[in-house]
């Protein structure tokens, strides 16, 4: 009897295991769901040009092909569970020449952020835009020509990498209302190249009041779009209690038209703070107290609404408050065709004079940069598996030379 429950418990359990063994190994029944892939961004921009003139670093002058600025950028979103957020994350690299690299041309991340937006709320973490860079671009070549005149500079820069001013590791937070308005608050670690002790540590705190208008009917509007920021700089040496830069600007058309658009655009930064009265270095022209206003127009000839060529003539002063002889003003004419969807010829000349002072303050004492650019552009911008629309293109978080 007992051998027979033995056997009898054994084959219970045996069937119970085989049962178990039998389930576990069946697919759990999930059907696809297309929806819940993530919507994936490719963008990439490619300019290469021919150059030749005398900037720094090449004091005597040389011909050479330029391909900085060239970048590739990948980003995915996706709705998220149970809320009407978006999340999302890019990353992306850009190429520096020798110019802006002391390790000649290099690739540079600009881009590796963690991001959530709603209609109304977004907040981002990581390597991206510098809050204070993209308040007005400018429509010269390249991001960084005429950079320290149209941008705000960041104080920590040794200069060797000019995207330095453009780009950094921040948090923010952004509010809006009905994406024409939008308020945001961030706080920044500014790359520290030149040393002064930040690097590692938050030492850039700002807010910025934008208007954009509506998306689509920039051409129709009087004001495309308006800001005005003010930032808080943690610099010790040379300013006391910091570095303040405040600085406002804007964007519009003279005539409204969709084939034959004028444009005018503004901006002017002032930073105060500094106790700077003279230049030992690069850095040094970074953290000065100084006023740089720049503007630019734009002619855009768009035939049937598509970009045929544009025309622009960008210019720039600066001048410094406590420092002699440090006065400088630059320019750039720059002219794109449109030679098919994404692809560019382009041509600019650019010129750059430097009084004494500051001149003094670049190793090779230049006073006067010029450089003629002829070339081409590529660029695009792919979606796939498109269900959701984040607020702003991929693509013009990095170059934007040709406004949408």
């Amino acid at each position: 009897m007992n051998t027979l429950a033995r056997t009898f418990g054994a084959l219970v359990i045996g069937l119970q295991t085989t049962q178990a063994f039998a389930t576990q190994a069946q697919p759990v029944p999930v059907p696809e769901d297309q929806s819940t892939a993530p919507q994936i961004n490719i963008a990439a921009v490619g300019i290469a040009t021919a150059a030749a003139g005398v900037q720094p670093g090449t004091p005597g002058g040389r011909a050479s092909i330029d391909f900085s600025d060239s970048a590739i950028q990948l980003g995915a979103a996706q709705r998220l569970y149970g809320t009407a957020g978006i999340g999302s994350l890019g990353i992306g690299g850009l190429t520096l020449d020798e110019s802006n690299s002391s390790s000649g041309t290099s690739f540079f991340i600009y881009q590796a952020f963690t991001d959530f937006q709603t209609e109304s709320f977004e907040a981002l973490v990581g390597r991206s835009d510098n809050a204070t860079a993209h308040l007005v671009d400018f429509p010269t070549l390249r991001g960084d020509d005429l950079i320290t005149l149209t941008n705000p500079l960041n104080p920590f820069s040794n200069g060797d990498n000019l995207e330095e001013h453009r780009y950094a590791t921040l948090g923010s937070v952004t509010f809006n209302q009905g994406l024409k308005y939008f308020e945001n608050v961030h706080a920044q670690q500014l790359i520290d190249s030149a040393g002064t002790g930040s690097g590692g540590k938050l030492n850039s705190f700002g807010v910025t009041l934008e208007y954009l208008s509506t998306p689509g009917m920039e051409a129709f509007q009087r004001v495309v779009s308006w800001g005005v920021g003010y930032e808080h700089l943690s610099v010790n040496q040379n300013a006391s209690n910091g570095l303040h830069q405040i600085y406002g600007g804007g964007v519009m058309n003279l005539n409204q038209s969709v084939t034959n658009r004028w444009e005018l655009r503004v901006q002017d930064i002032v930073s105060l703070g500094s106790e700077l009265r003279e230049f030992s270095n690069v850095t040094d022209t970074y953290q000065a107290a100084s006023n740089a206003l720049a503007m630019s127009v734009r002619y855009l000839d768009s035939p049937f609404g598509r970009p045929g060529y544009q025309l622009a003539l960008t210019a720039g002063v600066k001048n410094y408050f406590k420092v002699d002889q440090a006065m400088t003003a630059g320019f750039a004419v720059t002219g794109v065709k449109r030679l098919g969807q994404g692809f560019d010829l382009v041509i600019q000349y650019l010129g750059q004079w430097r009084d004494s002072s500051l001149a003094t303050a670049q190793e090779d004492g230049l006073a006067y940069q010029q450089v003629a650019q002829l070339g081409f552009v590529f660029n695009f911008d792919a979606t796939f598996n498109r269900h959701i629309s984040p607020r702003r293109s991929i693509l013009n978080q990095q170059f934007q030379y040709i406004p949408n």
